[in-house]
């Protein structure tokens, strides 16, 4: 008996088994297919040493580079930047608004300096966490370099003083004809 109803794709008809279909492979094939399956350990042996090789020939070259840069120690005092900053836009009289605006571009600039400095290498430690040693301090390049990214201030706002306290009181005195603090 024969039945032609149409079989659904991807179903054998009844009595058809799978495992016993053979697979023809011509003779060239054959020889490498049986040569990859009797030599799968050495194979996977050396596959596993070049790679092996590669990533040891890597990591020296990393390494290597990594002893060739010169690494420097500096200290900045980020907090007498910011004081000082802060202090020059209290006294500027300009709007709120402004004074926001024109600290955080600032704040951005005083950024980008320090990441200069670290791209190049340079490790920067703030001036309160150096206890001893000799570590250059280099909080007036980092000022400079921040002053002179930024747009000259608007609205009348100066800069700030970079004079120390002292400087500033001496200054006063001498604006107002102090006898420069005798009590006189």
């Amino acid at each position: 008996m024969h039945d032609d109803t149409p079989q659904p794709q991807g179903e054998l008809p009844l009595g058809m088994d799978t495992a016993s279909t053979a697979v023809v492979v011509p003779g060239k094939r054959r020889r490498l297919l049986t040569f990859l399956a009797s030599h799968r350990r050495q194979i996977l042996a050396m596959g596993l040493t070049g790679a092996c090789l590669l990533w040891g020939s890597w990591t020296t070259h990393k390494l290597l580079g990594l002893e060739q840069r010169v690494t420097t120690i500096r200290k900045v005092a980020l907090a007498d930047l910011v004081r000082e900053y802060v202090q020059g836009q209290a006294r500027s009289g300009a709007a709120p608004d402004q004074i926001t605006a024109e600290t955080g571009a600032y704040l951005k600039a005083l950024n980008l300096a320090v990441a200069r400095h670290a791209a190049q290498g340079e490790v920067l430690l703030l001036s309160n966490a150096v206890v001893a040693g000799d570590v250059p301090d280099i909080t007036a390049t980092i000022r400079d370099e921040t002053y002179a990214s930024l747009a000259k201030p608007q609205g009348g706002a100066a800069a700030p003083s970079v004079a120390s306290p002292s400087a500033q009181m001496q200054q006063f005195f001498d604006t107002k004809g102090a006898d420069h603090g005798s009590g006189k």
